[in-house]
């Protein structure tokens, strides 16, 4: 008991003497300085002070003279115009070809006779589904027939391709 209450003493006397140390003006950064300091005015001053003059300047120029011929900037200007005729004339090119390209790609497409069949890998993706709930008449199917006139069109176009080659080789 007596040594807890030494240490509060004690440290009642360490935080009053902490508090008087940070309680002078030396620390706490307040105070102004001695003697006054001059505040420059800033290098947006010296900017906007120099765009004055360059602006007016540029007005003038960009002006047509009192005889009525154009201002140096707009013929510095007008000098690139070449470009836009070259342009467009690329671009009416361009336009033309793809025109082309895309006529040919129809004649093309429409001229050759394809199948318009997709080959199934395998049959069974006709009877996929949940075999629950299911409307009467629209249950799983027998495959056979749909199986057999596949393997008819692989085998003649396996015989095809034989003949195909034989007359290559021939």
């Amino acid at each position: 008991m007596f040594v807890a209450k030494q240490s509060r003493i004690f440290s009642i006397k360490h935080l009053r003497n902490i508090t008087h140390k940070n309680l002078n003006g030396n620390l706490r950064h307040y105070s102004s300085p001695v003697e006054a300091q001059d505040e420059p005015l800033g290098k947006q001053f010296y900017v906007i002070l120099a765009l004055i003059p360059l602006s007016i300047g540029l007005y003038t120029v960009s002006r047509p003279d009192t005889d009525g011929k154009l201002p140096a900037i707009t013929t510095f200007i007008n000098g690139f115009s070449h470009y836009q005729e070259k342009w467009s004339e690329r671009n009416t090119l361009h336009t033309k070809a793809v025109e082309q390209a895309g006529y040919e790609r129809n004649l093309f497409n429409s001229s050759t006779r394809k199948r318009r069949v997709v080959d199934l890998k395998f049959p069974e993706i006709f009877n996929t589904g949940s075999p629950f709930n299911v409307v009467a008449g629209q249950g799983p199917r027998n495959m056979d027939q749909l199986v057999a006139h596949y393997s008819k069109v692989n085998a003649d176009e396996e015989e095809r391709k034989l003949r195909v080659l034989k007359n290559k080789q021939s």
